[in-house]
């Protein structure tokens, strides 16, 4: 037969072969007949066995496989072959073997096939490919290409590539072309913009080609927006443990295994007095102030155990102090050796006072059962004896200096009002002379200029009433201290809530001016028309004043931080805007203001007792709790807080317009 042909029983063993077999594949009858296919043929891929296996079975009729197969006696020459194997059949229909027929694949066939192969990968690739021309035309894109920008192959092909990168613009798009010509490659992050509008980042990787005479970029395009969000992720985990390390009250150092520091926290760093990144791979020791410390790092690196803790002596700042070591060994990665993270706290005053209380522990206990049956006769009535010594000297204090104040202030309001008579009169005097005696001497001339008479008219007025305004308000600060000196808890009364509002405003007037280059906060008043409410005014205004704080300072930490990020091309413009209305039985006061805005897990946690974002130096983080106690226990309303992250924050009162009543 003129074809390379062989015929296998169940076995896989050859029964006959055609001529032409023994030919191609350079054999002797005598020396494959009886012989297994697979000695042979040693090197055929599983899918082939496979699929014959499936042939001898009859799950399949026959298959087609072309591979890479080595010549049996050519010394390990491999040529592109086709495989043809079917099963056969005996006379009583039971499948006997497999009839194997071979086809050489010509080296026309074998490129066209890798071409094919080719071109395959790259329209199925994983990354988006671009094929662009030296005008910016895409002429050509893969599968990739067209799925995540959303666009059909035509749709693309009818783009240049300014229509879908946002910063290769039209503009820029010949000095890129010419960089990549030059180095032949580039790599840069850009943003791609979907046929949906959306934007991409993305990361591109650009070759310069020639190719027939024409010039050509070729792109692979990979979407790296999950990678983006990944980045930041790590970013904002490594910050929150900083964060969480810096609180914690003890020195923490990371050490590897090279005996040089990882990282330390922020109470270290202080205690050398020394920033944090002094301290990044310098080796323990370095400091050459705790010698105990360092010998102790030795040794656990020394030992195959993980964690270990012990007392050691270290030096802070030319003082012997004490801290107890916890030592816990880590894998940083799959093939470095093992880090380790130290935790120092200082129990300098706990071993102290342990040591005095052994030295005096039988003197206590000998006291123990007296004091212990006094304390039972005086906590009866210790706290009321001291609440009302502190209340009754209290009373006098302000007594005492309400009287001294009172008098002079009455001195004072008393004689401004004759101050002010007197100065009327004086000014309409002058003004007669000056109208009966229109030509005055030089002299006089000269001096009125001088002391700007005109000024002196419009003006002194309006400074003996500022002073009389002065004088009421200190009458009122006077008469409310007489209330508290009179030990009486502050009243409920019927109030006009905007006149609080206004009070409050002008206290915090000063604030709203901007400092440190922050401009001015635009107030804006967006009132309601409100009844008279029944409350306590001086707990409502301490509540405002509370919330009002926090949002000058909220948009004074924006300002500052858009100014440290260099985000000059978003010009900041604080706000706060305050409104009211009346509801059914209540009304509502909201404080909005456009600075930092919280998360939702910050924002569930601000009515919580000491806690704040703040530094505690500035603020201890009771603020908002106490005005959650006062609007809501002492006035049975509601204060609630609505916020979103970098946008704003609002906080919304609802008091009752009768007191008592639910809002």
């Amino acid at each position: 037969m003129p074809v390379a042909i062989a015929m296998l029983d169940k076995e896989m063993c050859y029964l006959a072969t055609s001529g032409m077999w023994l030919q191609y594949w350079q054999l002797e009858s005598d020396k494959i007949i009886g012989n297994q296919h697979s000695q042979l043929f040693p090197n055929l891929p599983d899918s082939w066995h496979q699929q014959a296996k499936k042939c001898l079975l009859g799950i399949i009729d026959q298959f087609d496989l072309e591979h890479l197969t080595t010549v049996p006696a050519s010394n390990g020459l491999i040529q592109w072959v086709k495989w043809n194997v079917k099963s056969w059949h005996t006379d009583e229909g039971i499948i006997g073997g497999l009839i194997i027929s071979t086809e050489k694949i010509t080296p026309d066939k074998q490129l066209q096939q890798q071409l094919e192969l080719t071109q395959l990968a790259t329209d199925n690739a994983g990354d988006a490919i671009f094929w662009i021309t030296i005008a910016g035309k895409i002429c050509y894109t893969n599968k990739q290409g067209c799925n995540f920008l959303g666009y059909s192959e035509s749709e693309l092909l009818e783009l240049r590539i300014h229509d879908i990168d946002l910063k290769l613009s039209v503009e820029v798009w010949q000095t890129h072309w010419r960089e990549v010509k030059n180095q032949n490659y580039l790599r840069f992050e850009s943003n791609f913009l979907t046929k949906k509008g959306n934007i991409l980042p993305v990361e591109v990787n650009v070759n310069y080609l020639e190719f027939q005479g024409n010039e050509y970029q070729f792109a692979f395009v990979r979407n790296i927006s999950q990678q983006n969000k990944i980045n930041l992720h790590l970013r904002e985990a490594k910050e929150q443990l900083q964060a969480v390390l810096n609180a914690v009250p003890g020195l923490v150092s990371w050490v590897d295994a090279d005996l040089r520091y990882i990282g330390v926290n922020q109470h270290l760093a202080n205690a050398y007095n020394l920033p944090i990144k002094t301290f990044i791979n310098q080796e323990v020791g370095f400091l050459q102030t705790s010698p105990e410390f360092n010998d102790f790092v030795y040794e656990f690196f020394a030992k195959p155990d993980w964690n270990y803790a012990k007392e050691v002596k270290t030096n802070v700042r030319g003082n012997t102090r004490t801290y107890l070591i916890v030592a816990q060994k880590y894998y940083r990665d799959e093939v470095s050796l093992p880090s380790a993270v130290f935790v120092g706290l200082d129990i300098t005053e706990r071993l102290e006072m342990e040591a005095s209380l052994r030295n005096s522990q039988e003197k206590f206990r000998q006291q123990a059962y007296q004091l212990e049956q006094t304390l039972q006769k005086l906590n009866s009535t210790t706290t009321q004896l001291i609440q009302r010594q502190k209340m009754s000297f209290l009373g006098q204090l302000i007594t005492g200096i309400v009287h001294e104040v009172n008098n002079p202030i009455n001195f004072i309001s008393g004689n401004i009002v004759h101050a002010i008579n007197d100065v009327k009169d004086l000014l309409y005097l002058v003004n007669i002379y000056q109208q009966n005696l229109p030509r005055l001497l030089p002299e006089i001339e000269s001096e009125i200029e001088d002391i700007e008479l005109d000024f002196i008219q419009e003006d002194l007025p309006k400074l003996l009433d500022s002073i009389m305004a002065g004088s009421e308000r200190i009458g009122d600060v006077v008469t409310s201290l007489k209330q508290f000196s009179a030990v009486e808890e502050e009243s409920i009364k019927t109030v006009d809530i905007h006149k609080g509002l206004e009070s409050t405003l002008l206290i915090l007037q000063h604030q709203f001016q901007g400092k440190g280059g922050c401009p001015d906060i635009n107030l804006i008043k967006q009132y309601g028309s409100l009844p008279k409410v029944e409350c306590y005014p001086g707990q409502l205004n301490q509540v405002l004043m509370h919330i009002l704080t926090n949002a000058i300072d909220s948009l004074e930490e924006k300002h500052k931080d858009l100014v440290a990020k260099n985000i000059s091309h978003q010009p900041f413009e604080p706000q706060i805007l305050i409104s009211t209305k009346a509801k059914d039985y209540s009304v509502e006061i909201a404080i909005y203001d456009n600075g930092h805005g919280m998360t939702k897990e910050i924002s569930n946690r601000i009515f919580e007792p000491l806690f704040t974002t703040k530094h505690t130096e500035k603020n201890i983080g009771l603020g908002l709790s106490i005005s959650q106690e006062l609007i809501v226990e002492k006035h049975h309303g509601k204060l609630y807080c609505n916020s979103r992250f970098r946008e704003g924050t609002e906080f919304i009162i609802e008091i009752p317009i009768k007191f008592g009543h639910s809002s």
